[in-house]
């Protein structure tokens, strides 16, 4: 585990002590998190709309869980800000299976959805209202929204996700990897667990002349693949990857390829380097494929 994961899950004596001394902190924070929920009006769309997200920050697998989600529906629309992209506004990232634009513009998460084969259409939006017009606009029969649990004032069907990984202290930022208080769990419509709901599996095959690359949220998740390669390097959530740096940490431990998850490899797909990915399995269970199917069969019903 890095520092930041220790300290959420894992800590040790002076970081429980350091989350102590910053509870006041955590508070404001609380109270800042709960006024901005409640300042907005309720909208509501002749459409269904699904939300995939989590009270912690990164890391629970909202992204392969929208991916499975759209992979279930036709026409599906899969909507999110696009972090850390280098662009702004909304911008149609696919539609009707092909690509529109690129990796800067989409940002790493959006294209890693678009260049899955089973998605229809992909939209990166600040403002998720304009977001969903667009899609409806454009022919979507199913929104997803990516992370948006916190924006009640878009009527929808909020999923939390619920991982293995339950967190030491159950306090906001920055005493706890909490971005709402726990208590807004009742505000879901379904908490769908790992391990029940749903099943995330990763497989790679062992590669000593390979080293280890991740910006992944939570990269101890990847703990079983670690002696896969010859060596393991960790950078921060959404780095942007620079191909000499790369370069000189293949040269560094005597390697010819880049072991990495899906999300790090759409930002390295054009520098040339052999890959080895790792491939990563969502199952959905079949009564939580279910649930979303009955909710989008009564919200047609309904229109």
């Amino acid at each position: 585990m890095i520092w930041i994961d220790k300290y959420f899950y894992k800590p040790k004596f002076y970081q429980k002590l350091l989350a102590i001394l910053l509870l006041p902190f955590s508070f404001l924070y609380a109270l800042i998190a709960i006024l901005n929920t409640k300042i907005k009006k309720e909208i509501h769309f002749n459409i269904p709309i699904i939300s995939v997200g989590n009270l912690t920050i990164g890391g629970n697998g909202k992204t392969p869980i929208c991916k499975a989600i759209a992979a279930e529906f036709e026409k599906s629309f899969i909507i999110l800000r696009g972090y850390k992209r280098k662009s702004k506004g909304l911008i149609v990232v696919k539609h009707n299976y092909q690509i529109l634009c690129n990796l800067d513009e989409s940002g790493d998460e959006a294209m890693e959805y678009a260049l899955n084969h089973e998605c229809y259409g992909v939209i990166v939006s600040e403002d998720r209202i304009f977001g969903i017009n667009k899609a409806i606009e454009l022919g979507a029969k199913l929104i997803i929204l990516d992370d948006a649990f916190s924006k009640f004032h878009i009527n929808k069907f909020d999923i939390l996700l619920q991982s293995k990984d339950k967190p030491f202290f159950n306090f906001t930022l920055p005493s706890g990897p909490y971005r709402l208080p726990k208590f807004y769990e009742k505000q879901a419509d379904y908490i769908a667990h790992e391990g029940k709901d749903f099943l995330r599996r990763s497989y790679v095959k062992e590669n000593q002349k390979a080293i280890l690359i991740t910006s992944i949220a939570k990269p101890f998740r990847l703990y079983e693949h670690f002696i896969k390669a010859r060596a393991c390097y960790f950078f921060a959530d959404h780095y942007a990857f620079k191909k000499q740096e790369l370069e000189k940490l293949l040269k560094k431990h005597n390697c010819d390829t880049l072991m990495l998850t899906f999300k790090d490899y759409v930002k390295v797909k054009d520098f040339g380097f052999k890959i080895e990915l790792i491939k990563l399995e969502i199952i959905l269970d079949d009564n939580f494929k279910q649930i979303l199917k009955n909710y989008i069969q009564n919200f047609n019903l309904r229109r």
